[in-house]
Formats: structure tokens, sequence, C-alpha cells
């Protein structure tokens, strides 16, 4: 059985796109982001076309493919260790949210991470109820996460 965690987070800022949110700590995002990029190989990142941070990460590390579903520009690729380093150390916008609408770090053909909506919809895969009370123990180290919901799946 494996287990999808999500984080409910505090905030109380909204960017001036109307649907980013700033965080007053991003602690806990940088945390989750180190433990999946341990193991993780691809990635995946889904941005707007007002996401010029994002895109320009993109560009740079993946290749973009086609989306005919959403209006999204879609970037993949393998990890490489300055991808690595630029989630960790250069994650934010200038107005100071994440620059990735959507952030999927993979390990094969599953999603480990997954950051959407700038980081207001965080999630991970784990494979084991151990891991889950790890989780839910860690989260207590971060009083803006607020609620961890944990979903089986298969």
């Amino acid at each position: 059985m494996k287990y999808n965690i999500t984080f409910m987070v505090d905030k109380d800022t909204i960017a001036s796109n109307n649907i980013a949110p700033i965080f007053d700590s991003y602690e806990w995002w940088i945390d989750l982001a180190m433990k999946a990029l341990e193991c993780a190989n691809e990635f995946e990142m889904r941005l707007w076309g007002n996401d010029f941070e994002g895109i320009q990460s993109g560009e740079k590390f993946g290749k973009k493919v086609p989306n005919n579903e959403t209006m999204e520009i879609v970037f993949k690729g393998n990890l490489v260790p300055e991808l690595k380093q630029e989630i960790l150390t250069n994650y934010l916008t200038k107005e100071g949210y994440i620059k990735w609408f959507t952030l999927i770090l993979k390990k094969g053909n599953k999603n480990i991470f997954f950051s959407a909506h700038y980081g207001d919809e965080t999630y991970i895969l784990v494979e084991t109820k151990e891991q889950v009370n790890a989780i839910r123990k860690w989260a207590e180290d971060y009083p803006i996460i607020w609620r961890v919901d944990v979903f089986e799946v298969e």
C-alpha cells in the first residue's frame, strides 16, 4: 500500500497575480523537496504564460512538451545537480512566491513530490505506515502546517 500525504498550510498574503500564495516560511517546502530530491530522477514543470521566472527555469533544464489538455506550458526532463540546487535555493519569484505553478518530482513514473498552485497544494508519496507516522511527526516542527491528510493509493 502507498500513501499520498497532503499538507494544509497557513497563508496570509496573495501575490499580485491573485492566485499565488506568499507563505511566511518556506522551510517546510524546502525540507520536503530536499527529501524527494534524494531519490527523484525526473521532473515536470507546469507553468502559465506569465510565469516568466519558472519558464526560464524550464527552458534551462527541460524540454518543452506538447500539452493539448490545458493551456499550461509544460517542461520535462531528467534531474541534474544544477536543477536540484535551483529547487533548493532559487525557488521564489522576485515577488516572493514559488516560481513554478506546478513542480513534480518523479522516481521512474511515480510522482513522489507534487507542488501545485505555487505550493498551495503540496503532497508527497510514501510507501509505509511508518513513513506516514514519521511525516506526521515531522510536520509538528512546522507551525505553518495546520493539517496533514493521508490517502491510501494503489
